[in-house]
């Protein structure tokens, strides 16, 4: 049995004290005094949504992590490699899991061989360069289906990098996931995005991969330029003509902003 709180009504409640005590720029470092007031909840349902977003990454770079360092995994060896990294994608959150050789040709758990070729990703060279990638956001090759992606190399002698483990993790699974695991009402409005301000987790699923500034939206595009310019806070706007009131807090895991907060004019 699911003994998770509900998120909601204290938030609908206070919400006209949040719009009061936003700044002129519709940002604001929570005060004190304001905090007993309006943010209990809704610093609650932001701290559960970080910390939920960021344990599902941070287990799929772990997991990822000792596979990578396991003897099935210095074989470079498919045929070894596969049913390990089955195992992984069994205890993790929803994705494609695969193992990609230096020149970009990789196999997946879901499909074996796949005929695509990732040396052209952004993120590829970098993890041919020995560091983990966490939260990079695609459009899956396999699948089409937008992904974030976590990526570690398998280290060989001399500590050369001769493979690379990944998951490309489905962005709308997670979304619903996470919206399960918070069992928020429908009230209640979350989303996260990068450091370009594409739209990564969503409550509502047709919003993920976003772009604001390629939308009519002009408080959304102004909205989402504030939050980008500092660590955590809040903001109210408008979208779609109604109005938000979220709290905001960059994830040091992922680097995305995590958003929290009500729809009371309805989502």
């Amino acid at each position: 049995m699911r003994h998770s709180p509900r998120f909601g009504l204290a938030l609908v409640v206070t919400t006209a004290s949040l719009f009061a005590c936003a700044g002129p720029g519709g940002v604001e470092q929570a005060k004190p005094v304001a905090e007993s007031a309006i943010s209990i909840d809704g610093k609650i349902g932001l701290a559960s949504l970080v910390s939920l977003s960021e344990a599902h990454f941070q287990k799929m770079v772990d997991s990822l992590h000792v596979l990578a360092l396991s003897g099935a995994a210095q074989s470079g060896d498919w045929a070894q490699i596969k049913g390990p990294l089955a195992e992984v994608a069994k205890r993790n959150v929803a994705a494609l899991n695969w193992f990609a050789l230096p020149n970009g040709s990789y196999w997946s758990v879901q499909n074996g061989k796949e005929p695509a070729n990732l040396a052209q990703r952004d993120y590829f060279p970098k993890v041919l360069a020995g560091q983990t990638i966490i939260g990079e956001l695609v459009v899956s090759k396999s699948t089409g289906k937008p992904a974030a992606i976590v990526a570690v190399p398998v280290h060989g002698a001399g500590h050369a990098v001769f493979g690379v483990l990944g998951a490309s993790i489905y962005l709308d699974r997670l979304s619903a996931r996470l919206s399960q695991e918070m069992d928020l009402d429908d009230r209640v409005i979350f989303y996260a995005f990068d450091h370009t301000g594409r739209f990564s987790l969503e409550w509502d699923p047709s919003l993920i991969f976003l772009e604001p500034e390629k939308t009519a939206e002009e408080d959304l595009i102004r909205a989402v330029k504030e939050i980008l310019s500092t660590e955590q806070g809040m903001v109210n706007y408008r979208f779609r003509g109604r109005g938000r009131t979220v709290l905001f807090r960059r994830s040091p895991v992922t680097g995305w902003w995590h958003a929290f907060g009500v729809a009371p004019e309805g989502r």
